[in-house]
């Protein structure tokens, strides 16, 4: 019968997408689904590889998840029914998990980026937190439930993660790290690209422009140590980040949907990065030390697992207190090679030996199946 690989959806090659990718490079003969999927996202999923998606990937259906949420389930039953399979791999963060309880599969695995946040912990995220979603909360929180006596094994992405796993579903998982593409992310020195685009040190900050990645902070930082700032991204909050962004005190440039390219230049001229959310792992600042290029990041979440402090970065307790000038200042006299050298244990070869040998390992049941 085969595996097969199911992933949320695909809107561009980031965090999640490329955790996909990945997944599908360790099993290369895996039938690959997906509830959508954008034309232009440039998933590298091998060779004349198909992508199975659902009735949900149409416009203008592709761009509304908000809207579409609680079709989602449905969308994932109807696409499992009465397919069978050896092995189910599931690339969870929303609702792909309901395809375990419609699919006939030898065994289930669920490599799990965050039950959803909007639904299990919405006061890390703030799109799900109206009074008024929480019927829906309950509904998905139940589908997560349901879904789970059908799930052989759970990986997670991080210690964070896998505690909410715990906590919230009472599963044990194991820890398998995202993969960072160090091969492609590395310091200038490293490349013919040696020629720095911009004329002055600058602190960035870079991800989706919504309100709970708190920008914001970047700009405030930049104040704080008398530097320039650039915030890179695109997003629903761009129109109040330009606004902070004219006001400020330090010159603040926005750069909008940068390709890989410009992203990998502007983590190579900057002077730190500035990570200031409590994210479920965060592979961004790794990207940034894979270039040279150390992160002040909250001491919180994935950024725990990832910066190694006084080496590749530093934490902080909050941004509102006082030092941050003085953190900045401490960046640029951190070593670009040792910043580097801890991104390398990120590696897409490391995400592939863990999986692999984690997926290996015996066909016993660790849940309730």
């Amino acid at each position: 019968m085969g595996d097969a690989i199911a992933h949320e959806w695909v809107t561009a090659r980031r965090g999640s997408e490329r955790v996909f990718e990945q997944l599908a490079a360790c099993h290369p003969e895996a039938e690959l689904f997906a509830l959508s999927a954008r034309p232009d996202a440039g998933l590298r999923l091998g060779t004349g590889r198909t992508l199975t998606t659902t009735y949900l990937d149409r416009a203008p259906l592709r761009e509304r998840r908000s809207v579409t949420l609680p079709l989602m389930p449905h969308a994932w039953s109807r696409m499992g029914r009465g397919r069978s399979f050896d092995r189910l791999i599931i690339s969870h963060h929303a609702a792909a998990m309901q395809l375990a309880r419609h699919v006939r599969a030898g065994q289930t695995m669920v490599y799990v980026h965050t039950p959803a946040r909007y639904v299990w912990t919405p006061e890390l995220d703030g799109r799900g937190s109206a009074r008024l979603l929480d019927p829906l909360r309950y509904l998905m929180k139940r589908s997560d439930l349901r879904a789970l006596p059908f799930v052989d094994r759970i990986a997670a992405n991080s210690a964070e993660v896998a505690g909410r796993v715990s906590r919230f579903w009472d599963r044990e998982s194991t820890i398998i790290h995202p993969p960072v593409d160090v091969d492609f992310f590395v310091p200038a020195a490293s490349s013919a690209a040696t020629r720095p685009i911009h004329d002055e040190p600058y602190v960035l900050g870079f991800s989706r422009f919504v309100r709970y990645k708190q920008l914001d902070v970047v700009i405030r930082v930049g104040e704080a140590a008398g530097v320039p700032v650039v915030l890179a991204g695109a997003g629903p909050d761009q129109a109040r980040l330009s606004a902070l962004a004219s006001s400020s005190r330090v010159p603040v440039r926005i750069v909008v949907n940068p390709t890989d390219d410009e992203l990998r230049a502007l983590y190579r001229d900057a002077l730190c990065m500035v990570y200031p959310g409590h994210e479920d792992f965060g592979i961004a600042p790794l990207e940034a030390q894979a270039c040279g290029t150390p992160v002040v990041a909250l001491a919180r979440g994935g950024a725990l697992e990832t910066i190694r402090p006084g080496v590749s970065g530093f934490h902080v307790e909050t941004f509102e207190s006082g030092g941050l000038e003085e953190l900045v200042t401490r960046c640029a006299t951190l070593d670009p090679v040792a910043c580097r050298q801890n991104a390398l244990a990120f590696s897409e070869a490391e995400f592939r030996r863990k999986w692999c040998d984690w997926a290996a390992e015996g066909t016993h049941s660790e849940g309730a199946r």
